[in-house]
């Protein structure tokens, strides 16, 4: 390979390197905005909370999720799309909102808001803040299950909140299978 054209590809490599460089710190950036604008609306939503009958629409902030042994603490959008889940946790669609009955789901991606669920114990406390008050869970199960099984998020007894991501956590794109949180409503 000659000179010149060694020289112009390692420029065009660095040129590509910088501009992915740019792409992540730019969704890094927009997801923390998203998520301060969230924290300062639940702040203030006990002041102003949705009229009755308000649906919650896609994007719409919904609460805030803390496990704090595993020093987890996300802000929880509504959808699972991908715009959402750069932003935050996602409340997954047709499940449970508090503070109603029902299987709450909330889905994230391991590589960032839920990378700590790696080493969550049975028994974990988990607080899911919200403009209807403030519930607490404790883990009762992890499973791993194919991401077409969908009865995890069914209404069962000891599944008032699931937690949903991909597995395995180190897996290098779409991983294969989810991994799986259940929690049931503590008091």
């Amino acid at each position: 390979m000659n000179r010149k054209l060694a020289l112009s590809l390692s420029s065009a490599l660095m040129m590509v390197g910088a501009a992915l460089l740019g792409v992540y710190w730019w969704n890094l950036r927009d997801a923390a905005q998203a998520q301060q604008r969230a924290k300062e609306w639940l702040n203030g939503a006990s002041l102003r909370p949705r009229a009755p009958g308000h649906s919650v629409r896609r994007g719409d902030p919904v609460g805030e999720l803390d496990i704090p042994r595993l020093h987890l603490s996300v802000m929880i959008f509504e959808g699972d799309d991908a715009q959402t889940l750069k932003r935050g946790g996602g409340h997954i669609p047709g499940t449970a909102l508090p503070p109603g009955n029902g299987n709450i789901g909330i889905a994230a991606h391991r590589d960032t808001f839920f990378r700590p669920l790696r080493g969550i114990h049975q028994n974990d406390e988990i607080t899911l803040r919200t403009p209807a008050g403030t519930f607490q869970y404790r883990v009762t199960l992890t499973e791993i299950v194919a991401p077409s099984n969908i009865h995890v998020l069914a209404p069962a007894p000891g599944r008032d909140l699931t937690l949903v991501t991909c597995y395995p956590f180190y897996y290098v794109g779409n991983a294969p299978q989810r991994f799986i949180v259940h929690a049931r409503k503590a008091g």
